[in-house]
């Protein structure tokens, strides 16, 4: 029996439950898959698949079968594409994953210049406020805010990530600005939805962080939505300093500075956007390169 092939089948097989799908994805006939399984299976004197004439499903031993396995054929992954990858030009898959705000306003465009500089690098970009673990092979790049950095991850910081209190002149003009967090409860406010629930806006009292009780007018997964309405002069937002930098910089934005102190969205105001990265992928020629492009395009915020 080919081992290496057989383990291959299974772990496609644990992740679709579906014979014909991994037939496919191997190019070779569903009987060769289930042969194989069933070699692999008789060779652990184990059963691995709980298999019914509509459904197939792993059993509590193929669970734990598949968590040793999959870690062992992403190793043997890595090695094989670093040595094959040693050539002058980078090249395979790149995968990354960003904040969806700072995604789209940054790393995007960062890409598309790096796409012009290694033309066999492909690219995979997941915008996602999703937090991925670097060490399974889901993402070899990920683009994160923290105040705490993972274990067993290289962080390279970009810039600074504070929360700022922003509205427009005009809003300013026509309502007066907000003096304490208290001010803020009969504001029209617009909030950030992720994918825990709305962003709360925190206050420290007493040294201790507590939510505000908001009456939210708009509420959005969808940051620049938000900083549109904004702009319009309808209300306030807490939005990233990064995200609104070009604004205030034009005054199109003021920053309100509030009497009680600066609001928070994570009860932590020591935040930064970091590059993150699992070590034994940077040996790889396209993590590299394109580690250190994006720390040199994006490092110092814009």
């Amino acid at each position: 029996m080919d081992k290496l092939r057989a383990l291959k089948y299974f772990v496609n097989l644990a992740n679709t439950l579906n014979f014909s799908t991994t037939a496919e994805h191997f190019g070779v006939p569903s009987s060769s898959v289930s042969r194989r399984i069933k070699d692999l299976e008789a060779e652990l004197s184990a059963t691995l698949f709980e298999r019914t004439t509509r459904t197939v499903q792993l059993t509590d031993l193929g669970k734990v079968y598949l968590l040793e396995v999959s870690t062992a054929l992403q190793s043997i992954e890595m090695a094989d594409e670093l040595v094959g990858a040693q050539s002058k030009s980078p090249t395979g898959m790149l995968r990354i994953t960003a904040m969806p705000a700072y995604g789209e306003r940054f790393v995007l465009p960062a890409l598309e210049k790096l796409r012009g500089l290694y033309n066999n690098i492909d690219f995979d970009v997941n915008l996602t406020d999703q937090v991925i673990n670097l060490a399974s092979n889901d993402a070899d790049i990920a683009i994160r805010s923290a105040s705490t950095l993972p274990d067993n991850v290289v962080a390279r910081r970009l810039c600074d990530h504070q929360f700022v209190l922003v509205a427009s002149p005009e809003y300013v003009s026509n309502n007066g600005a907000p003096k304490t967090s208290t001010d803020l409860t009969d504001r029209a406010v617009f909030m950030y939805r992720t994918q825990h629930g709305t962003l709360d806006w925190l206050t420290s009292r007493e040294g201790v962080w507590q939510p505000l009780k908001l009456n939210p007018k708009f509420v959005s997964n969808y940051g620049q939505s938000i900083l549109d309405n904004v702009l319009a002069g309808r209300g306030l937002a807490l939005l990233p300093n990064w995200g609104v930098a070009q604004d205030i910089k034009a005054d199109r934005l003021l920053v309100l500075e509030l009497e009680d102190g600066p609001l928070s969205t994570r009860g932590n105001n020591s935040l930064g956007m970091y590059l993150l990265y699992h070590p034994p992928k940077f040996r790889l020629q396209k993590i590299r390169v394109a580690v250190d492009f994006l720390v040199a395009e994006l490092g110092d915020g814009p």
